[in-house]
């Protein structure tokens, strides 16, 4: 009974971990883009966020040790999430080459940043709603891992997997890395002094004064180069027999 029961804790407690962040991640971005009425950004969330029916399903069916098969779609929204990481990549490595661009200790005009960052002095915006889609498809990514590990290990007990187990860790370092290198942008975001737009007025306006606030709130809560901590799942068996398997929580050192 080990085994299953390993299997059903894995599936169960760590995908409920990833499912709470990206459940996160909708309520904020369906927030901003009720301020932005972007569709292309509306498509991107609606994409991603198709994707839940399918990885819920599979996740069910993994449970009963079943077979996943074709009509689940879980092969359309593997791709849906990885298309939606390679544009996360991609907005990550401009923001990043934007920050190296600005000049080394002095202070920036909101207007360059805006170029670079729309949005990144307001409440919503843009670049917010970026960060929430990068967010969401790490999320996504993350329990699309436990699935497919999960499968192939019911699938093939006897088998140890050990490229494909490979693959799933240079996977995650890359889902780990991007959660550094976005949290690296948000710090470096927020320790940048702003200058203003008109060098006559010896004070900020109200509204660049909060344009600075929220510049520097981005910092808040952030951790750079953060290790992912090793998850302690519980499992509770019942006098008839019946298992309880609790939701992952990190484990302690």
């Amino acid at each position: 009974m080990a085994a299953p029961l390993v299997l059903m804790a894995v599936a169960v407690g760590v995908s409920a971990n990833a499912d709470s962040k990206r459940q996160e991640a909708i309520e904020h971005i369906t927030e901003l883009l009720e301020q932005l009425h972007e569709q292309k950004l509306e498509d991107e969330h609606s994409e991603l966020d198709g994707c839940r029916d399918a990885i819920d399903k599979a996740t069910a069916i993994l449970l009963d040790q079943g077979k996943l098969g074709v009509s689940l779609g879980l092969d359309s929204a593997v791709h849906a999430i990885n298309t939606a990481l390679g544009a996360a990549d991609r907005r990550l490595a401009r923001w990043q080459s934007a920050l190296d661009k600005l000049p080394d200790g002095k202070a920036v005009e909101i207007g360059t940043l805006t170029e670079s960052f729309p949005g990144v002095d307001d409440h919503g915006g843009t670049f917010r709603t970026h960060l929430e889609l990068a967010a969401l498809a790490i999320a996504l990514k993350r329990r699309v891992n436990v699935l497919q590990a999960v499968e192939h290990a019911q699938s093939d007990p006897g088998n140890l997997f050990e490229s494909f187990a490979r693959a799933l860790k240079r996977d995650q370092q890359r889902l780990d890395e991007m959660e550094s290198g976005i949290a690296g942008v948000l710090e470096r975001l927020s320790t940048l002094e702003l200058a203003r737009p008109n060098s006559l007025r010896p004070v900020f306006t109200t509204g660049e004064m909060r344009a600075a606030h929220r510049l520097h709130k981005l910092g808040d809560g952030v951790t750079v180069n953060s290790r992912t901590t090793d998850v302690a799942i519980e499992i509770a068996r019942n006098k008839d027999g019946s298992v309880v398997v609790f939701p992952a929580l990190p484990a302690e050192a």
